[in-house]
């Protein structure tokens, strides 16, 4: 189960306290609204205004905080000893990623943010006053339009994200951000979108893209570099998260937690230094029999059946989750379908 950090879950509390409890909740309800709605990429901003970036903050920041941190999770699980120390969030919102990158990654030192929104920015900068890390505090933040005008000269960075932005972009735009963030990417780009059937295409289309350009290997979720094999499926994954206070009053329900799902794709110029089998991509099925387990891997998409006579081995699969890494060869018990 994942919270958001102390820190940021009071520094949106303190600014939710600045406008009437009213404002922010009726724009997170139609904040809410919108975001379920399937994006085509010529929509205006979700979040537009003072009362919006609250709604948003309220609503919808812990769910993307948790997107972000799960995938952040499996990056840091493919790739343990990497540390990097800079990092730019382009279409930063009010800094989610920036909040979850430096819980992630100590390792920090210097952030940058852009943003199209001025209103987001103003909310970013007042919630990293409440961060006791001297690399959110310091945050460089530029006003910055995907298509339009950017900062520059742009330098380059450890660790580039791209979250919740692809989707509301037309595909042109879409393949010119993504270019220009791996030209400036000397470690990984990290790409996340909310994990729906909607989304995912964009997601897969990304990742095409950027496997076609120089030095680009994948990290995450994948254990390849080819072509993806879903077919009338999409790949997304779980994140638990314990609701803060602000959100069940958002929602408008009292259900203490929620799972958020995500879909990613995270790309390095550098191979990680121990290859993986697989990928679960689905939570494990369980019957009296045997453990199903659906794994991606370089060969397509394979069911794994351990039965239960192997006591060992069943018990191992049983304890898997949803998005665990399969790291090595199934044993000579495991039916491979």
């Amino acid at each position: 189960m994942l919270s958001l950090p102390e820190q940021l879950e009071s520094a949106i509390e303190h600014a939710l306290q600045s406008v009437p409890a009213s404002k922010w909740k009726s724009a997170a309800k139609a904040l809410s609204e919108r975001y379920r709605t399937q994006r085509t990429g010529q929509e205006s901003s979700l979040a537009h205004g003072t009362d919006a970036a609250l709604g948003y903050a309220a609503i919808i920041m812990p769910a993307a905080y948790a997107q972000l941190s799960g995938a952040m999770a499996a990056v840091s699980a493919r790739i343990p000893d990497w540390q990097p120390t800079t990092m730019l969030d382009i279409g930063s919102g009010p800094g989610t990623a920036l909040w979850a990158a430096s819980e992630r990654w100590p390792s920090l030192q210097r952030l940058t943010a852009w943003e199209r929104e001025s209103s987001f920015i103003e909310l970013g900068r007042q919630l990293v006053r409440g961060s006791d890390k001297a690399a959110l505090k310091q945050t460089n933040w530029h006003r910055a339009t995907i298509g339009g005008k950017l900062p520059g000269p742009i330098e380059t960075y450890d660790l580039i994200v791209l979250g919740h932005v692809l989707n509301e972009l037309p595909e042109v735009l879409r393949q010119e951000i993504i270019t220009l963030a791996w030209q400036h990417c000397s470690g990984v780009l990290l790409i996340v979108e909310p994990g729906t059937s909607a989304a995912f295409p964009i997601i897969k289309a990304t990742r095409a893209h950027l496997l076609g350009m120089e030095e680009a290997h994948m990290l995450a979720p994948c254990s390849h570099s080819l072509d993806c094999p879903l077919v009338d499926d999409w790949c997304h994954f779980p994140q638990r998260l314990e609701r803060p206070s602000f959100q069940r009053l958002a929602k408008g329900g009292s259900a203490g937690w929620e799972e958020s799902k995500f879909s990613y794709a995270a790309l390095a110029r550098f191979q990680p230094r121990h290859p993986i089998w697989g990928r679960l991509i689905h939570q494990p099925h369980k019957s009296k029999r045997d453990v199903s387990l659906t794994v991606c891997r370089d060969q397509g998409i394979v069911e794994l059946h351990v039965p239960k006579s192997e006591r060992e081995a069943f018990r191992r699969a049983a304890d898997h989750d949803w998005g665990d890494i399969i790291a090595n060869a199934p044993d000579d018990h495991t039916t491979i379908a």
